[in-house]
């Protein structure tokens, strides 16, 4: 074990033993404004509204939905990139959304984030070793020496050779990027990983390289997952739990194996049906329910279920009040006022 690593491996006192992450009736306004000198707001973007949701020690919670539904919004409002509009957010119990300055720096140790380009997410003109050592230098840890032993680790953990220290990002190609992201994640033992739509920029063969990857590093490290994507055939094969978002809302949530037998919000029933099956013979027999129409403005969301006006069991009610989250069955819950029938 590194310097760097003994380090960061210091034992905490007062174990906490709650949920890694709590988040609750989270809700994110940005503000559209007009004018250059004296600016006035003549609008709202409601990009998150009021999700709540658990994230256990070692658990990968999968966040799906589609573009613009709020869902990377979410994943940096927990990371206080975006400061929410109001809610609240727990990590080890502690509050989030009331740390400033050197607090905030110090509980972003166990905080990390790959993000989804993996071109724009690296600096051109920064070196892959100095890349994978900033986290370390901004928090002070180890000496130069210690960095450098604790970068080859790294490099080494996510499949790349120790000895890439001294290129540049762009003498890698997509997949060998986003395992520099995944190293610089890494490089403070985080026990919180949010992947933002890791794999959505590769090659189908370089995402499955990368999600293996991202599954052995979690046995091997303990980490926890925020798994952000769009893709719902990658969620479920990464995902213990798995939470459907429309426009700024967790439309149903349920364990993986779960959600995919038996949906019971017609949001999720839709998604799952534009899942194409490899067996052609199924394929052609299968119902399609396909989502119609196109996603409502943010800006102006419709009264009621947002998802009413797209919905095929959508009744006068759907647009006249909001539909809480009901149960239906062990941690499965959907909000909608007509679910489907589960058998």
């Amino acid at each position: 074990m590194s310097r760097v690593l003994e380090e960061l491996n210091k034992p905490a006192v007062g174990a906490y033993t709650g949920p890694l992450l709590q988040v609750r009736d989270l809700v994110k306004r940005f503000p559209i404004t007009s004018g250059v000198l004296l600016q006035r707001t003549i609008g709202t973007v409601h990009a998150v509204e009021g999700i709540s949701f658990d994230l256990n020690d070692g658990e990968t919670l999968g966040l799906v939905g589609e573009s613009g539904c709020g869902k990377t919004t979410a994943g940096r409002c927990i990371l206080q990139l975006y400061r929410p509009t109001s809610g609240s957010i727990k990590f080890e119990g502690l509050e989030l959304t009331s740390l400033r300055g050197r607090e905030l720096q110090a509980i972003r140790r166990d905080m990390q984030i790959v993000f989804q380009d993996p071109y724009a997410s690296l600096n051109p003109r920064m070196t892959v070793g100095t890349i994978v050592a900033e986290p370390l230098v901004i928090h002070r840890i180890g000496t130069r020496a210690a960095r450098r032993e604790r970068v080859r680790e790294l490099l080494d953990v996510v499949g790349l050779n120790p000895q890439f220290t001294n290129r540049y990002p762009h003498e890698f190609s997509g997949g060998q990027r986003q395992r520099i992201g995944l190293a610089r994640a890494l490089a403070l033992n985080p026990k919180l990983i949010i992947c933002d739509e890791p794999v959505s920029a590769l090659d189908v063969s370089i995402q499955a390289q990368i999600l293996n990857l991202l599954e052995e590093l979690q046995h091997e490290l303990g980490l926890t997952y925020l798994f952000i994507a769009h893709n719902l055939s990658v969620v479920k094969h990464v995902s213990d739990r798995v939470a459907v978002m429309y426009l700024g809302k967790i439309m149903e949530s349920a364990p993986s194996a779960e959600l995919y037998a038996n949906p019971v919000h017609p949001y999720t029933y839709m998604l799952l049906s534009a899942i194409p099956i490899p067996d052609p013979a199924v394929e052609k027999k299968r119902a399609h329910r396909v989502v119609e129409g196109d996603v409502p403005s943010p800006v102006d969301p419709p009264s009621g279920c947002v998802f009413h006006p797209r919905c095929f069991r959508a009744k006068e009610v759907c647009s006249l009040e909001v539909p809480p989250m009901w149960d239906h069955g062990p941690q499965h819950q959907a909000a909608c006022w007509f679910p489907l029938d589960r058998e």
